[in-house]
This record gives structure tokens, C-alpha cells and sequence, in this order.
């Protein structure tokens, strides 16, 4: 029971946001999806499938749900990261490096910064993405895109602004 079209998960679905810097055109869209999906129709845990899915979301980012039924294990999921590691290399593109922060540009496009650049050019209206969500409900219904005062994004502002 493999993979599924993420409608069909549940809200309650765990899911794992992957932001990936630079954004992927279509070519890399398509080479990336097509590895995930590959690992997705085999992936197991304890030699039982697991029922999941994927989405590209505005080629920024690589969600990927499981199906509240299904059991994923330490093993299973450093297997999905090493996936990861190797699409990484193979893409040329960063998926793994928690350091960087997203967020919406005034024109609506999605952009990738560091720490300490978005400390220094960030505010508190500036709409970030908080890939920490760990619910599939949470994109569904908007709340992991917000304004960085309304999230742990705020402790990375400059105090002063």
C-alpha cells in the first residue's frame, strides 16, 4: 500500500517539510519527484509498507505525509533522509540545511536566507514559512505560512526593529 495522492491523507497525516534552495525549475521538479516517488512505492518500516505521499509546493518545497495508519521507524526515516542527502548532490541544491529561512517576497515569490541575513533584513510583517509544521492540516489550512511576529521566527529579529 504505498504511495497515495496527498489528498488522500487525513489532516492529523505527519508530514515533513523539505525546504530546498535554490527553487527547482521544471527539469529538477520533475528528476525530484520522480526519485521520491520511486523510494515513496518501496519505503517500509519493520518489512511493513508505508502508505504516503508527496507534494511540491511553488518548487520551494518537498512535503512529504504519512498516512496516520502507517508506523515509520528510525530506520525507515534516515532512509528517507538519505534519499535527500543524495537528490541533494545530484540536483545541486540545498533540501537538508536547517539553517535557512523562507519567506514571501513583496512580489510573492518564495525566497531562501540565512539566519543571520533575515535577522538583519527581516520584520515582523514579513511572511515566513515555518517548515517545522509537522501536520498535514497545517498547509491545508494556511497556518505554516504567517507573519514572523506569529511565529518562532521572531526570536531571530533584530530586538531593536
Amino acid at each position: 500500500m504505498p504511495r497515495l495522492d496527498i489528498s488522500q491523507l487525513h489532516d492529523d497525516s505527519r508530514i515533513w517539510i523539505f525546504g530546498i534552495s535554490p527553487a527547482l525549475d521544471e527539469s529538477q521538479s520533475a528528476r525530484l519527484l520522480k526519485g521520491v516517488d520511486t523510494f515513496l512505492d518501496g519505503w517500509t518500516a519493520h518489512n511493513m509498507p508505508i502508505s504516503s505521499a508527496r507534494d511540491l509546493l511553488h518548487g520551494s518545497f518537498l512535503v512529504i505525509g504519512v498516512d496516520k495508519r502507517s508506523e515509520t521507524s528510525g530506520c525507515s526515516i534516515d532512509r528517507m533522509f538519505g534519499l535527500l542527502q543524495q537528490l541533494e548532490h545530484e540536483l545541486g541544491v540545498a533540501i537538508l540545511d536547517p539553517s535557512r529561512i523562507f519567506y514571501r517576497r513583496a512580489d510573492g515569490s518564495v525566497h531562501a536566507t540565512s539566519r543571520p541575513k533575515f535577522r538583519e533584513s527581516g520584520d515582523s510583517h514579513t511572511m515566513v514559512f515555518d517548515t517545522l509544521s509537522e501536520r498535514l492540516g497545517e498547509l491545508r489550512n494556511g497556518s505554516w505560512e504567517r507573519r514572523a511576529r506569529d511565529s518562532w521566527h521572531r526570536t531571530l529579529l533584530d530586538a531593536t526593529r
